[in-house]
C-alpha cells in the first residue's frame, strides 16, 4: 500500500503539481478510504519526504553497483582518491544512466522538470534535491582532493563542483531530446570528464598531458560526427 501510495503521488505531482494535488486525491487514486492514507503518512510534506527517501535508497544502490558511495562527502572521498580516467569516465556515465533510465530516479527528475515554473514550492523543493544538494556534496569531495594535492592547489571547491556538475545537468537535457541525443550525450560526458580532468589535476608531464589532450579530442570528434 505504501509503495502504491508513493507511485501515485509521483504521478499526480507530476500532472496536477504540488497544490494541485489533495491526499483525497491520492486516496481515490489507489482506490481506499482516505484515513487510509493517513495510517502511512501524516500530511502531504511526508509523502514527498519519503518519495525523497526512496530515491536516495535507489541512488545508494546505484553508487554501491559502481564502487563509490553517496552516503556522505567523507565516505565517498576514499573512492575518488587515485581514480584513473577511465574508471571516473565509467562512474560519471553509471550515474548519468541510472538518472535517464532508472525508473524512481527519471520519474522524480521529470518531476522536477514539470514542477519548476508551474508549481514553484515543489519546484524549489526538487531544486534542492536535484542541484542545490549534489553540488554541495561534490564541492566537498573536491575540497578533499584538492587538501590532499590530487586537484591543483588553490581552486574553489564550490566553483570546481559547478563547474563538473553544471555540464552534466546540460547534457541529460540533451540526451533527451530525441534520435541520437542520448548517444551524442553521452560522448559529450566523456569527454567532459576527461576535459574536466587535464584542467583541474595537477600539471603532467608533457608526453602524458598531450595523451590526454589527444583522447579529450578524440572522444569530442565522436561526439560531433554526423
Amino acid at each position: 500500500m505504501r509503495d502504491r501510495l508513493l507511485d501515485a503521488a509521483l504521478e499526480r505531482f507530476s500532472r496536477d503539481g504540488w497544490g494541485g494535488t489533495s491526499i483525497r486525491d491520492l486516496a481515490r487514486d489507489v482506490g481506499v478510504r482516505e484515513g487510509s492514507v493517513y495510517k502511512h503518512f501524516a500530511s502531504k510534506q511526508a509523502i514527498f519526504d519519503a518519495l525523497v527517501d526512496r530515491a536516495d535508497a535507489r541512488m545508494a544502490e546505484v553508487a554501491a553497483s559502481l564502487g563509490v558511495s553517496v552516503d556522505s562527502p567523507d565516505a565517498a572521498l576514499p573512492a575518488y582518491l587515485g581514480i584513473d580516467e577511465d574508471r571516473l569516465v565509467a562512474v560519471a556515465e553509471g550515474f548519468f544512466d541510472a538518472v535517464l533510465h532508472d525508473p524512481e530516479l527519471a520519474a522524480l527528475r521529470r518531476l522536477f522538470i514539470v514542477s519548476q515554473y508551474r508549481d514553484p514550492e515543489l519546484g524549489r523543493r526538487l531544486r534542492h534535491y536535484w542541484i542545490e544538494q549534489p553540488i554541495a556534496f561534490q564541492a566537498e569531495i573536491f575540497a578533499g582532493l584538492i587538501r590532499v594535492g590530487e586537484f591543483r592547489s588553490g581552486l574553489d571547491p564550490q566553483a570546481t563542483a559547478l563547474a563538473f556538475f553544471g555540464p552534466i545537468l546540460t547534457l541529460l537535457q540533451l540526451a533527451e531530446s530525441g534520435d541520437d541525443a542520448e548517444e551524442r550525450a553521452r560522448a559529450l560526458l566523456r569527454a567532459h570528464v576527461r576535459h574536466f580532468g587535464a584542467t583541474h589535476r595537477p600539471q603532467m608531464p608533457d608526453a602524458a598531458g598531450s595523451a590526454v589532450s589527444d583522447q579529450v579530442a578524440q572522444t569530442l570528434d565522436e561526439a560531433t560526427e554526423p
